[in-house]
């Protein structure tokens, strides 16, 4: 028998044969190649019916998250060393502006030199002038798109409050704890009902002005600010330490009243209770409730009717957005090594300018050896911050139009806080300086509300200042988008064209409602806004009764039942429009004119030929027989059709008569 042939060894039988694997990897029916492009059917079946989700799905604990606010982080990425903004101008429809990029330029140059009180050229002006009508155009173009991007975006405009709102409520907690050691908890009860001051329309057109002016006193320690400009580092740090100075204790001195004169009444107005009685109701998130007394004049038939701060807003906004930073940034500027400070005795006069202390009477303790700490290292060790307050008496003076009319004067004292002096002898004080959010960083600057433009008219007022100052900051990301100067005539000029108001008119109104305090007895009341009664103010009395009414409340139960929330704010169609005439980082940037659309870039510009002249077709003869024709066919088209119309008419006369006689007969049954 002859031997087996040889097989080979048996890891090769069967096998397929050479020419499969005999291919280039390129090929479709090669096996590794097969292999490394096969797709799973299931997937390719999401993939054709829509986006995958096991490529888009994912835990949320697994995204990262900041831990400030434990919210999940839009970028997990940002780079801090460049100084541009990080956000791009909104244009969801995709427009584009009707203005060329030389004359958007060019009315951008106009633009900041307003601003900076530079001299316009005359070519840009003149560019400016040409274009008044297309800019007016895409200006309501564009604010209507942004009213549809703010409706439609609301929650996630806004978003970023919610650290602002929950250090709100820090502060408040210790802000009402100062208020209510010195408020008893009486039982009050509505005493009688006064009108607002949009109600206090006299029977005569009447005016009044702020006269005669005078700075009193000041008590507290004043920053010495020779340039007023937040920077972008310390905004940074403040960002993250938001609620560490929002907690601060805040000191504020109190002045006592000065000699009482025997003239007439005398009203002790602050500038906070001012601006409750100026605004009232016109926004959720301000004061609605201040303590007022009544006090008879020794020896004289003269009352003074003082009003206490108002307790603050218990729903939060943009007012109280921007009462929190302001607080916050104070709070920080008063770390000691970090500014200077001028103290001011009873008198008024400065006291020595103190030198700026040494590295050893910190709070905070540095080391020089690299250790990890936590952010809120020793933030019990920071003393509380120092605020000042300064007395002016003013007189309110009303004239009537006619001059045979006598004119009514209103002594008046108000207390307000220095935002810092430009010298280190303490004789320039600044006119005010505000921190406004901006809650559309994207779309632009927005105009300041009504609250606001009212409180730095007074500051600017009061203080006999030239120049007040605002600067405007990002609620994203607390980056500095622009530092704006404020004039008298500016605020008085955006009073009127945003919101109707003239300052003479409202002061006269706020003559009138005074007017009303004349017949209020000697006490003290709670003076109330109430959402029940949008045009009234409510005058509540203290009771002592044992059995109180069933409308009566306690103070400190009305003060601290409910918890600041930003629920009403977000609920309430409340907008402000972009500013038309402001120019942000955001426009110097990004070559954007204020409330503009882009300019389109692409495609290329293509040289328009000249028409060629359209040959006009050769009138035919008229044929009169046909003309004459067609007319006698109108004219009786048109006849038949008013017999037609006359006889419709007569049948629907002759079928009410027949109803009226079928009526007539139905109801002699």
């Amino acid at each position: 028998m002859e031997p087996g042939m040889y097989q080979g060894d048996p890891i090769f039988r069967n096998q397929p044969s050479y020419k499969v694997f005999n291919k280039s990897f390129e090929h479709v029916d090669d096996t590794l190649y097969t292999c490394l492009n096969e797709v799973i059917p299931e997937v390719l079946s999401q993939e054709l019916e829509g986006p995958s989700e096991v490529f888009t799905s994912y835990s949320n604990d697994s995204a990262p998250k900041d831990p400030r606010t434990q919210q999940t982080a839009n970028k997990s990425v940002r780079d801090h060393s460049r100084r541009l903004l990080p956000y791009k101008l909104t244009n969801l429809r995709e427009k584009y502006s009707a203005l060329t990029s030389h004359q958007q330029t060019a009315c951008m140059r106009v633009l900041l030199a307003w601003q900076r009180n530079d001299p316009v050229p005359e070519d840009d002006f003149v560019v400016w002038r040409v274009t008044e009508k297309k800019r007016h155009t895409e200006y309501q173009m564009f604010q209507k798109d942004v009213l549809d991007y703010e409706t439609s975006q609301r929650e996630l405009l806004y978003a970023p409050m919610k650290s602002i709102v929950q250090a709100y409520r820090i502060w408040h907690e210790l802000r009402m704890k100062q208020l209510l050691k010195g408020v008893p908890n009486d039982t009050y009860v509505t005493y009688s009902g006064l009108p607002q001051l949009a109600q206090c329309n006299s029977l005569n057109p009447q005016t009044a002005s702020v006269e005669e002016v005078q700075l009193k006193r000041i008590v507290g320690q004043v920053r010495l600010w020779p340039e007023a400009k937040l920077k972008r580092d310390e905004l940074m740090t403040l960002n993250v330490r938001l609620c560490r100075f929002s907690g601060i204790e805040t000191v504020y001195p109190t002045i006592p009243m000065l000699e009482q004169p025997d003239e007439g009444n005398i009203f002790v107005l602050p500038l906070e209770s001012l601006m409750m009685l100026l605004s009232t109701g016109a926004y959720v998130d301000l004061p609605t409730e201040m303590l007022v007394t009544v006090k008879e004049t020794y020896g004289s038939e003269h009352k003074c009717f003082e009003f206490k701060d108002p307790f603050p807003a218990r729903n939060c906004g943009w007012h109280t957005s921007g009462l929190l930073l302001t607080q916050a940034y104070q709070a920080y500027r008063a770390q000691s090594g970090e500014d200077q400070w001028l103290t001011f005795d009873q008198n008024g006069s400065l006291k020595d300018v103190p030198d700026l202390p040494s590295f050893k009477e910190l709070a905070v303790d540095l080391q020089m050896d690299y250790k990890l700490q936590p952010v809120d290292i020793e933030s019990a060790a920071i003393e509380p911050s120092n605020s000042n307050t300064a007395m002016i008496s003013w007189c309110l003076r009303s004239q009537g139009d006619d001059d045979a009319e006598p004119s009514e004067e209103f002594q008046m004292y108000s207390s307000l806080s220095l935002a810092g002096v430009s010298d280190a002898e303490g004789a320039e004080p600044l006119g005010c300086h505000f921190i406004k959010l901006e809650n559309k960083p994207d779309c632009g600057c927005e105009i300041m509300s009504k609250y606001e433009l009212l409180k730095a008219w007074l500051h600017l007022k009061l203080l006999k200042a030239e120049i007040g100052h605002c600067s405007r900051v990002s609620l994203r990301d607390f980056e500095p988008l622009l530092e704006e100067k404020l004039t008298l005539v500016s605020l008085e000029k955006m009073l009127h064209d945003y919101y109707n108001t003239s300052m003479p008119q409202l002061l006269s109104h706020l003559c009138e409602f005074l007017k009303l305090f004349n017949a209020i007895p000697p006490g003290d009341y709670l003076l109330r806004n109430s959402v029940k009664y949008k045009d009234k103010f409510l005058l509540c009395k203290p009771i002592k009764e044992p059995t109180p009414p069933p409308q009566s409340f306690k103070l400190h139960e009305l003060l601290t039942a409910t918890a600041p929330s930003d629920e009403c704010f977000l609920s309430q169609n409340s907008y402000l429009p972009i500013s038309n005439t402001l120019c942000g980082r955001l426009h110097e940037e990004q070559q954007l004119l204020p409330c503009a659309f882009p300019i389109k870039t692409s495609g290329i510009a293509v040289k328009r030929r000249n028409k060629v002249p359209v040959e006009e077709p050769r009138r035919q003869p008229i044929n009169r027989r046909v003309a004459a024709h067609r007319e006698a066919q109108r004219k009786k088209a048109k006849k038949s059709q008013k017999m037609r119309a006359k006889a419709r008419k007569k049948q629907t006369a002759k079928k009410e008569d027949e109803n009226e006689k079928e009526m007539d007969k139905f109801m002699s049954l």
